[in-house]
């Protein structure tokens, strides 16, 4: 398992925005910051797929509501919170979440309504719930294999999967080292985009 992640008030004045909007998968949107997201989800899983994991086919399709490559060689999971974009990548079906740690947050109400045992638990213990608990909705299947850490001080990261995690295992983080980035160009010949181990 492998988790691939791009901050965006880092990577957005560095590219073309213009460019962004040539991945688009046509879903309509409420606001403009729900698309970018959005948008920079697609690109971070396809631009890693196809550098990182050699997919050719970058088309994604969706099945039983979750998406996947065509040709299945690899699954991937994505998720966003504030201004973290990640996608998590394994050689089994995969859910991953990420959140922003807020400090205001009734934790013990939550948990109680859950029927968690932690009558009094730490904002890490509550969002590490939490987490754990969206990523195996996404999954959509048993749990075998699970995974939670704290990306950038301030948001948990979880991933599960139905099936042993890959043994091999980083965290990454999308750099740009320019900016104007055309992404149409740098997906063909990357160039400006760089991925910095964490």
């Amino acid at each position: 398992m492998e988790i691939f992640y791009l901050k965006k008030s880092e990577f957005l004045p560095l590219i073309n925005e213009s460019s962004l909007k040539n991945f688009s998968d046509d879903r309509e949107f409420k606001s403009v910051e729900k698309e970018l997201e959005h948008l920079c989800g697609i690109f971070l899983t396809k631009f890693t797929a196809k550098h990182v994991y050699d997919i050719q086919n970058t088309e994604i399709e969706i099945c039983d509501k979750k998406p996947y490559f065509k040709s299945r060689k690899i699954f991937f999971s994505v998720s966003h919170s504030k201004d973290v974009v990640m996608v998590a990548f394994n050689n089994s079906d995969i859910g991953a979440d990420v959140q922003f740690m807020k400090e205001n947050v009734n934790c013990a109400a939550i948990m109680k309504r859950y029927e968690q045992s932690i009558k009094h638990p730490t904002l890490k213990e509550f969002y590490r719930f939490w987490t754990v608990h969206e990523a195996e909705i996404k999954l959509n299947g048993k749990v075998r294999s699970l995974f939670s850490d704290i990306l950038e001080d301030n948001y948990m990261i979880s991933c599960v999967s139905n099936d042993i995690f890959v043994s091999k295992f980083s965290i990454k983080k999308l750099s740009c080292i320019s900016n104007g980035i055309d992404l149409s160009e740098e997906f063909k010949y990357p160039k400006n985009l760089r991925f910095l181990s964490q």
